[in-house]
């Protein structure tokens, strides 16, 4: 063989080889195939944080609850005042009973009949 048909098979082989190559790109310069990564992985992020954001709701609509449950637990009902009254067979602490009770609305009346300042 001649160095001409060495030189020829040799350039031959590397067009071949190089249109070969040319045909597959390498990994992660396709850019759709990035672009498809990318959002993928923007997905799983939004997910993730979708997922945060509804265990915390859970947790804060738990803890409020138990809030309200601890805070009608502690209130106590109201103890209703009831006034005594002596039995009507004394008569004088009836009288008395009303004569207090006359004061104290005779008070009031002259409070709110009272000219302002």
């Amino acid at each position: 063989m001649s160095m001409r048909t060495l030189t020829g098979l040799f350039l031959i082989g590397l067009l071949t080889a190089s249109a070969a190559a040319a045909q597959v790109a390498p990994y992660g310069t396709d850019p759709h195939r990035y672009q498809v990564e990318r959002h993928q992985a923007r997905m799983e992020s939004l997910r993730l944080q979708a997922d945060a954001r509804a265990d915390t709701a859970r947790r804060l609509d738990t803890e409020a609850r138990l809030t309200l449950r601890d805070l009608e637990a502690a209130r106590q009902p109201p103890t209703p005042y009831v006034e005594q009254a002596a039995p009507p067979s004394d008569p004088a602490v009836t009288t008395e009973r009303h004569r207090r009770t006359r004061e104290a609305v005779t008070q009031i009346d002259d409070w709110l009949e009272k000219a302002p300042d």
